[in-house]
């Protein structure tokens, strides 16, 4: 049966624990400050963290906490790794990293600009549902499904199309994030329904996303799959806008070169599919 349990490590302390337990806990997306490297003040600071976490009863004559010990031991063998990585609607930094053996999970999450590590265990069978809910209530956007392709005109490889096209797309999505504006806390609305017009998805596209960005970030899932081989799951990303939320997928065509982009309108259970789906390409 799964362990279910929390806890808060500051990065400093998360840092000594992993080492003494030969865990690297300097994971994406996880800010952690550094350690120093002269033994004695290294010494030092080993003596405060064991005493710290013997007043908040993570650590007993020594030993530390069972939640604890489960905890790091996932995050130094895991099946699964889902980041979660992005803007909220007002502003503020979105950071969680889960793991999961299959049976067991773990969420780690970092409020925007704290040193804080927030530690959870729960069942793999919650993951999912913990991480769908992480990022903030928004409806799906009216437009229904847009896709923008750019392809590369050049006489070129295959392989030096894809590489350019992809950084292109990249490059946008990335200016997209980088130009948000906030104008205060979203709220959910009522889903509208999709809506078509006989405008072309690349119109459709610029003039909503003309219009103030209210969060965005990516998920990335990677693993182990069946036969010991390290996956990487379809890079997803989501973005938040007036009209609502879109679910940004994107691939090459391996003849062309050119990287196709998919806007999905997405509500929270269509960010749970996702992500379901990513994890399932992984197993």
């Amino acid at each position: 049966m799964a362990e279910r349990a929390d806890f808060a490590l500051g990065t400093v302390e998360a840092t000594v624990v992993g080492q003494a337990l030969g865990v690297d806990v300097r994971l994406f997306p996880l800010r952690v400050r550094n350690t120093s490297i002269d033994p004695e003040r290294y010494a030092t600071v080993i003596r405060k963290v064991y005493t710290d976490l013997e007043q908040r009863r993570l650590s007993i004559n020594g030993e530390l906490n069972k939640a604890v010990r489960t905890a790091f031991a996932l995050l130094g063998n895991h099946r699964i790794t889902v980041s979660i990585n992005g803007i909220d609607g007002i502003g503020q930094d979105i950071a969680v990293l889960a793991l999961t053996d299959g049976r067991q999970a773990l969420g780690i999450t970092q409020a925007h600009g704290e040193d804080l590590l927030q530690f959870a265990l729960f069942s793999d069978e919650e993951l999912v549902e913990v991480l769908s809910g992480v990022l903030p209530r928004m409806r799906p956007a009216s437009t229904g499904r847009r896709t923008i392709v750019q392809k590369e005109e050049r006489a070129v490889s295959a392989m030096t199309a894809r590489r350019q096209a992809e950084a292109e797309f990249d490059e946008e999505e990335t200016n997209a994030f980088g130009n948000l504006q906030f104008t205060g806390v979203v709220r959910a609305r009522p889903e509208a329904p999709a809506r078509r017009t006989d405008e072309s998805d690349v119109e459709v596209l610029e003039k909503v996303l003309s219009g103030p960005r209210l969060g965005g970030g990516y998920i990335i899932v990677s693993g182990i799959g069946r036969r010991g081989e390290r996956l990487r799951s379809t890079p997803l990303s989501w973005l938040d806008t007036e009209d609502g939320r879109y679910l940004v997928r994107t691939e090459t065509d391996e003849a062309s070169g050119a990287v196709i982009g998919h806007y999905d309108p997405a509500s929270q259970s269509g960010v749970a599919n996702a992500i379901r789906d990513a994890i399932a390409d992984i197993y």
